[in-house]
């Protein structure tokens, strides 16, 4: 049985504006994720995706891309004049951009290393034929005359 449809209603997805799609390109040019695009201008992420990948637009990207990549060289030449100035704004963003400097919210803490005892382990077992038991390795570890590594000397086995 065939679904009746009324006389001049459109079939399909709705039309998109070309103003919107002009405004989710622009986003997705500048690098905003799918999902806030989406919900910022009120359409579905597959609406943002299909507008992505259409063939126009997908022609239109990449003109905008060519046009970015065609202004590096003077932004890198008008960089390196700002930081021959001395221009310290200029450097330090510059250095975060690269990633050289990190803000310090973004510093990982470094946890200290915990100490297993293994070569105290193994060393009792070489001894005693049997593995030892934590305390008995932290103890045995207190026996044992081992010569600290110093830097520039050969080690001798």
């Amino acid at each position: 049985m065939k679904k009746s449809t009324k006389r001049g209603q459109r079939k399909g997805r709705p039309y998109t504006a070309k103003t919107k799609q002009a405004r989710v390109l622009t986003r997705v040019v500048l690098g905003q994720p799918e999902r806030q695009i989406s919900k910022e201008e009120g359409i579905s992420r597959g609406t943002v995706s299909r507008i992505r990948n259409s063939s126009e637009n997908a022609m239109l990207l990449q003109s905008y891309r060519d046009m970015i990549l065609d202004i590096v060289p003077n932004a890198i030449k008008g960089l390196a004049k700002l930081v021959k100035r001395e221009d310290r704004q200029a450097i330090i963003e510059i250095l975060y951009g690269t990633r050289v400097l990190i803000r310090r919210q973004e510093v990982e803490k470094v946890e200290e290393p915990v100490r297993t005892y293994a070569y105290t382990k193994a060393e009792f077992f070489c001894k005693y034929g049997r593995w030892p038991s934590l305390a008995e390795a932290i103890e045995f570890d207190k026996t044992l005359e081992v010569e600290p590594l110093v830097k520039g000397e050969e080690e001798v086995c």
